[in-house]
C-alpha cells in the first residue's frame, strides 16, 4: 500500500516536473522571439530614420515623364532600354550613361568621377528639362548645378527596373544627401503608367 502511495506520489512529482520543464522551455522560446523581432523592428527602424535625415536636396525623387518633357525619349537620355542611368556631374555634364541593372559598387565610380570631374572626361552637357515631383515640387535640372545628379529611366511594368531599386536604395543610404537621385517613370509620357501605379509598386523608396 505504502508502495503504491509513493510510486503515485512520485509520478505526480515526474509530471509536475514535466510540466515545470516545459513551461520554462516555452518562455524561454517566447522571449528569444521577442528579442530577435525587437532587434528586426530596430534595425529597419534605424534604416528608415537614416534615410529620412536627408535634406530637401539629396532626396530621392520621383516624377512621371511628359510627352512634352520626353526625359526618357531616345532623342534625350535613354538609349531605348530600361533601366537606363544617367549620372550628371557637378558642372551639369554626363558622366555615365548606361542601360541594364547596375550595382551600387559599379555606380560608385561614376559618382565619384561626377563629384570630382575631369575637363574632357564626358559625354557632353545634360539636356535640360522641367518635371514635377510626386512631392509637388518642380525639379529643373539646369537648377541644379553644383550637385550629382542620378537619373533614374524606368517604368512600373519593368522588372530589371525593380532590380535596380535596392541597389539605388543601397548608394543613397551611404552618400545622404550628396547626390539626388530622381527616379522617371517614362511610360507615363505615353499615358501608359500613372503615379498610382509607381506608389503601388515603389512606395516603399518614396518619401514625400
Amino acid at each position: 500500500m505504502a508502495r503504491k502511495r509513493a510510486e503515485k506520489k512520485s509520478k505526480k512529482s515526474y509530471k509536475r516536473y514535466v510540466s515545470s520543464h516545459n513551461s520554462v522551455i516555452f518562455l524561454i522560446l517566447i522571449i528569444v522571439t521577442l528579442v530577435v523581432l525587437f532587434i528586426f523592428i530596430s534595425a529597419n527602424d534605424h534604416g528608415n530614420e537614416e534615410f529620412d535625415l536627408a535634406d530637401s536636396d539629396g532626396r530621392w525623387l520621383f516624377a512621371l515623364d511628359t510627352s512634352t518633357a520626353q526625359v526618357g525619349s531616345i532623342q534625350e537620355y535613354s538609349t531605348g532600354y530600361i533601366p537606363t542611368l544617367v549620372i550628371i556631374d557637378i558642372n551639369g555634364n554626363i558622366v555615365h550613361c548606361d542601360p541594364g541593372v547596375h550595382t551600387k559598387t559599379q555606380l560608385m565610380e561614376s559618382v565619384q568621377s561626377a563629384q570630382n570631374p575631369s575637363p574632357g572626361e564626358n559625354l557632353g552637357s545634360a539636356p535640360d528639362f522641367t518635371l514635377q515631383t510626386f512631392d509637388g515640387a518642380i525639379f529643373k535640372l539646369s537648377e541644379n548645378i553644383g550637385k550629382v545628379v542620378i537619373l533614374d529611366l524606368m517604368a512600373v511594368r519593368c522588372p530589371p527596373c525593380a532590380q535596380q531599386m535596392p541597389e539605388l536604395y543601397k548608394l543613397k543610404k551611404e552618400l545622404g544627401n550628396t547626390i539626388i537621385i530622381l527616379s522617371i517613370d517614362v511610360d507615363a509620357a505615353y499615358g501608359l503608367e500613372t503615379e498610382a501605379q509607381v506608389r503601388n509598386a515603389y512606395g516603399e523608396y518614396i518619401r514625400d
